[in-house]
């Protein structure tokens, strides 16, 4: 074999060579330069992320309610609708040590122009507990707005009847016509009769 034989067999292994090494390169780098982009990273891509929205805090209508008696500091206060008789207390100081505090309702809801009356330790002919303005001097107590005092006073009604009544309208809401009382446990049609002319709705 001459020289020149030896030299085309050498060009033509080193061809091989090079094409074997051409195609293992392909196999193991080819497929991931054609891969598909990650579907969630596209997206991403394509579509900025969302923003949380900006949370509207509702407004709080703010109402004027009016606190006399055996209270630290008697007067008109600023209050937030939907606040307790409790709450308007505490603006006001807190009860004084000679305050008659069971006589009033600290779990009634208050409303603006609202009188609020802590009656003191031994007090006789002293309109105890709230009252509210749409309420009228007619000898009936509301049942949307009675006190537990006021729901005593009526026929066969005492603390458990009373307070039953009041537990009813913070679980239901107001009251829509007078019987819907006999939904309140206790009350039945023979009690309903007795103390149906001394209601009335508001």
């Amino acid at each position: 074999m001459n020289f020149k034989d030896k030299k085309i067999k050498l060009i033509i292994l080193i061809c091989g060579i090079c094409l074997v090494i051409l195609i293992v390169f392909y196999q193991f780098f080819g497929h991931e330069t054609n891969a598909e982009p990650n579907m969630d990273e596209a997206e991403w891509i394509l579509e900025p992320p969302v923003e949380d929205e900006p949370i509207v805090e509702e407004e709080v209508r703010v109402i004027l309610v009016d606190i006399k008696g055996a209270v630290h500091n008697e007067g008109v206060f600023e209050a937030k609708e939907g606040m307790r008789v409790k709450d308007v207390v505490e603006l006001a100081g807190g009860f004084t040590e000679d305050a008659e505090h069971k006589q009033v309702n600290l779990a009634q809801r208050v409303e603006d122009e609202m009188v609020i009356y802590v009656p003191r330790i031994g007090e006789e002919d002293i309109e105890m507990g709230t009252s509210s303005p749409s309420q009228k001097n007619d000898g009936k107590v509301s049942l949307n707005k009675g006190t537990q005092a006021e729901f005593e006073t009526l026929t066969g009604v005492g603390p458990s009847k009373a307070a039953a009544i009041i537990a009813y309208r913070e679980e239901n809401g107001s009251f829509k016509q007078l019987e819907d009382l006999l939904q309140v446990s206790g009350i039945g049609e023979k009690s309903f009769e007795k103390i149906k002319d001394n209601l009335k709705l508001n």
